[in-house]
């Protein structure tokens, strides 16, 4: 709890009281995809995971078509792996031992906090256009794990193999639709790419994701 009421006093401190007018709040939702990429051949990715999310966008405009962009969204992504060694992953009940070559699939739950800036075209008839970039640092809620292998993982919560903090940058654009005053809807494409290992087994493994996003802002 003490986690989630700094993260919305952080956000807080973004939105002045006496300046509603220049702040647009959204609510997004998130299909993506996403994979994990090894940096050498001890581990291979072996395909991508399917995941979604969902929350909250702020935009603080400090000039008419340039903001500073942050929110707070939740939302499932990872990847598969498989390792050139055999290797033991702890979980909430036991200890699993994973021969090599083994396919395991990671479901990594993240709460997402991206800062940056959004630069938006002029109006074009009801449409604008904009492009966001910058940082998105994000925190471990929950890790699943499972495998290929019918004695193995089977969804199983890790209970030390993912790290805590995930840090990257993103960039992305997209379209908003006008429908009336402050109101418009969202539709746009995020690429989130990770420089910092999210295990904490060799090799380092950062990860990618693609994010379609959809919502509307008022």
């Amino acid at each position: 709890m003490k986690k989630f009421f700094a993260i919305f006093l952080l956000l807080g401190a973004l939105v002045p009281i006496n300046a509603q007018k220049k702040v647009k709040f959204g609510v997004i939702v998130e299909p993506k995809i996403s994979w994990l990429l090894p940096e050498s051949k001890k581990a291979s990715p072996e395909g991508v995971f399917w995941g979604f999310g969902g929350g909250l966008e702020i935009d603080r405009y400090f000039a008419k078509n340039y903001a500073f962009s942050t929110g707070l969204s939740l939302g499932s992504q990872g990847g598969k792996l498989s390792y050139a060694d055999t290797i033991v992953i702890t979980t909430q009940d036991d200890e699993v031992l994973v021969p090599k070559g083994t396919t395991i699939e990671y479901n990594l739950q993240y709460l997402t906090i991206p800062v940056g800036l959004k630069l938006r075209s002029n109006q074009i008839g009801y449409s604008t256009f904009f492009a966001n970039l910058g940082l998105t640092g994000q925190i471990n809620m929950k890790s699943k794990a499972s495998s290929n292998n019918t004695n193995g993982l089977a969804g199983d919560v890790m209970k030390d193999e993912i790290n805590l903090f995930n840090l990257g940058y993103h960039f992305g654009g997209g379209i908003e639709y006008s429908l009336g005053e402050d109101t418009a809807l969202l539709a746009g494409i995020m690429y989130q790419n990770g420089f910092v290992d999210v295990t904490q087994l060799k090799p380092k493994t950062p990860s990618r994701v693609v994010s379609l996003r959809i919502g509307i802002m008022f």
